[in-house]
């Protein structure tokens, strides 16, 4: 699987990723990082994303969704309201370009230094999740719902909206919830929207026990928890830090393989899925 990282970035100590197949026919999640986000030297987008059904969504939202989120953020102070937008109106561009049957989770973080501390605002949709070092302890950033079928609030969200709940999935279909795409189960094809476009937004102000961030779709979560991944990274960093020097000189990154030792744990562990993996040193 591939994997890279960030070159000198400005916003954050380090970026690193890796992705691998898995035991799936295609690759179908997509992630971005971008440093000095809207042209300010503090600020940095970092999200992944989980398709299914192909990429024509995922690739769209992995090319559009960060640019979405900078244009609602010079509309509002508000960067939750910015989020929630960005997620709208991108959805709201997917039907126009017609793509109806593919979709995708989204987890993103936007860092942005405010006054009083910088903070972490993230919006996410589906499965994907956003987890933080604090101190050693796990931290999740986005809400603690994966916005699944199995979720009793979730499904009775779905129920509400006319769908139904069958084997575990929205009408049958989808182990999602709410999702970007999936437009055969959204208006005008449905009366309502059975999978929802809202993302749950949350924001964290970072103190001097955030270390590090790291960003996942379920290939990961379903086989490590938020505390084991985090152990991982640690134990990693501590083995690791030693030669870091050596693996820069090498033109590689410490980020990149602790985002490669999580994929290989997570397929070690026996994870089904594509298995992508963001790491972020605050």
């Amino acid at each position: 699987g591939a994997m890279g990282f960030a070159r000198n970035p400005v916003a954050v100590r380090a970026a690193g990723w890796a992705e691998d197949i898995g035991r799936r026919g295609e690759m179908e999640d997509g992630f971005v990082f971008v440093d000095s986000y809207g042209a300010c030297r503090t600020s940095a987008f970092f999200a992944v994303y989980d398709g299914h059904g192909g990429r024509q969504v995922v690739d769209f939202v992995t090319r559009e969704l960060h640019e979405s989120v900078l244009r609602e953020m010079r509309k509002t102070d508000s960067v939750p309201a910015a989020l929630t937008q960005a997620f709208q109106a991108t959805d709201e561009e997917i039907v126009r370009r017609n793509i109806m049957t593919s979709g995708c989770t989204a987890c993103v973080c936007v860092l942005i230094a405010e006054p009083h501390a910088r903070v972490i605002y993230t919006a996410h949709l589906g499965d994907s999740r956003a987890v933080m070092s604090r101190g050693g302890s796990a931290s999740r950033l986005t809400s603690m719902t994966d916005h699944k079928a199995t979720d009793p609030l979730e499904a009775k969200r779905v129920i509400e909206a006319g769908g139904q709940i069958i084997n575990d999935r929205v009408n049958g279909m989808l182990a999602m919830t709410r999702a970007l795409g999936d437009h055969l189960l959204k208006m005008p094809v449905l009366p309502n929207d059975v999978v929802s476009n809202w993302p749950d937004v949350t924001s964290t102000d970072l103190n001097g026990q955030d270390s590090f961030v790291i960003l996942a779709c379920d290939g990961l979560w379903d086989v490590v928890n938020d505390q084991q991944a985090v152990e991982l990274v640690t134990e990693g960093l501590r083995e690791l830090a030693p030669i870091a020097r050596q693996l820069e000189v090498q033109g590689r990154s410490l980020a990149e393989i602790l985002a490669r030792m999580l994929v290989e744990e997570g397929l070690a562990r026996g994870s089904n899925d594509n298995i992508s993996v963001v790491v972020i040193f605050l």
